[in-house]
């Protein structure tokens, strides 16, 4: 027996007791401080939750795919991929902006144009750093390469993807730029068998979200989203509206009517019910919409409990609670049960929480009493039931004009998703909405072979 390697007892009570990050905590005081008072309320998750996201760009600029709404300029098919001592300097960027568990987007152009070795390289050089890593792709090639997802996930690590599929895409096979969503619910069939298909394989855990872009288009189509993704949470746990920007190479037009409003509408109405559109701020609210549900499913319904109902104090005031006693901590490299003895390592160590959360508990279970009945039915008698998470999120990224607004201005001091570029933290709109990210394809593109080009359709 090694004495020097601790029993699963040994594990448990480190796990137990392990504390929060000081470099976390500080790194979210700093956003906290950074914020301008208006935007520091009870539902902020900024600087108390996370200091904010990130993402790398470079990696693989180009793309196989001819999106009508899409960021990249026109050179993006016509760079090199970075090399990995350039992308590991971003990731180190992100590490010390974001600090322990730090969300970081692996995404460009399409990064499964790499090879999955030097794709997996960058997850793996990530997690080993401590930040929580979601590849984001089309996904066509996991879908004709069977082998590349699973080898991400069992050899590299990879524990989260993001999968872009909407009717702006021009390049998916047997589908037309224009296709209406549920046209598309096929291919969104097949991604969720992949990912229960890559669970099964590998033993490992792999949780999904599911990106559209919204055009004035595909504006009314969102109900038939909202849907099929309430019929496929055992695949899916995610899902981000992003209403198109008029940067890089877009084609399509974003009207005055393309709000975030408009989005969370037609959201709504895709649920059959009025939800809270302020259930959660990440940074400025004209900038995301972010809402946390548990669906509870039996008998081909689906019923939606939100972690903050609008209009209920008690339901603000424990989100904030339980936001910032779980804000030093990450989870990466945790299995599930690793993860529950963490949060019963911060209820223990938070007495007021500990005290609250049972009395809490049990008013909002007194609240779905109506629907806990017929489940707890169902359940007695082995008929199938399911009680899953699912995150809505809406972001509305900017353009030119925009940025250029006093409400522009404000949004970016408050930007919670930023790239490191050039040895400082760039927002998301500002990479795409200035000619940053073109000066960036100019410079990949002169050091590109010839042959590596990819046309672009």
């Amino acid at each position: 027996m090694d004495i020097n390697r601790p029993g699963k007892i040994g594990t448990w009570l480190s796990l137990l007791t392990e504390p929060r990050s000081a470099e976390k905590l500080r790194l979210n005081g700093l956003k906290w401080d950074s914020l301008s008072p208006e935007l520091r309320v009870p539902q902020q998750a900024a600087g108390i939750a996370t200091p904010s996201c990130g993402a790398t760009w470079g990696v693989m600029e180009k793309c196989d795919f001819a999106c009508t709404s899409c960021y990249l300029s026109d050179l993006a098919n016509h760079t090199r991929p970075l090399p990995f001592g350039e992308v590991k300097l971003q990731l180190d960027a992100l590490r010390k902006a974001l600090g322990p568990g730090g969300k970081v987007q692996l995404t460009s152009g399409e990064v499964t144009l790499l090879p999955v070795a030097r794709l997996g390289r960058m997850v793996s050089y990530a997690r080993s750093i401590d930040l929580d890593v979601m590849v984001m792709t089309n996904g066509q090639r996991l879908l004709h390469d069977a082998d590349y997802l699973s080898t991400l996930v069992s050899t590299y690590g990879l524990e989260k993807i993001g999968i872009h599929i909407d009717g702006t895409q021009k390049g998916r096979k047997g589908h037309r730029v224009g296709s209406l969503e549920e046209e598309l619910h096929p291919v969104r069939d097949q991604f969720a068998a992949l990912i229960k298909s890559v669970r099964a394989q590998t033993g490992r855990k792999l949780d999904t979200a599911h990106m559209v872009t919204v055009t004035e288009g595909i504006l009314p189509q969102i109900p038939a989203v909202m849907e099929w993704m309430l019929d496929n949470l055992d695949s899916f746990r995610m899902v981000s509206f992003q209403p198109v920007a008029e940067v890089g190479r877009t084609k399509d037009e974003r009207p005055d009517g393309l709000t975030l409003d408009a989005v969370w509408a037609q959201v709504c109405e895709g649920t059959g019910r009025l939800l809270n559109r302020h259930a959660m701020h990440f940074g400025h609210p004209s900038c995301s919409i972010v809402a946390p549900w548990v669906v509870f499913s039996y008998g081909g319904l689906h019923h939606i409990v939100e972690a903050s109902r609008e209009g209920k104090r008690w339901d603000l005031r424990f989100l904030q609670r339980a936001m910032a006693h779980l804000g030093g901590f990450s989870t990466v490299k945790s299995t599930r049960s690793q993860t529950v003895a963490k949060l019963l390592g911060v209820l223990a160590r938070s007495p007021g929480l500990l005290l609250e959360a049972p009395f809490y508990g049990l008013y909002r279970l007194w609240g779905i009493r109506s629907l806990l009945i017929p489940f707890l039915g169902r359940w007695l008698i082995g008929r199938p039931v399911s009680v899953r998470p699912l995150v809505v999120v809406a972001h509305k990224f900017m353009d030119a004009d925009e940025l250029k607004t006093s409400l522009g201005r404000a949004r970016l001091d408050a930007c919670v998703f930023k790239l490191p570029v050039d040895g400082r933290m760039v927002s998301m709109c500002e990479m795409n909405a200035t000619p940053i990210r073109e000066t960036l394809h100019r410079e990949l593109a002169a050091q590109a072979p010839a042959e590596a080009l990819i046309a672009h359709r």
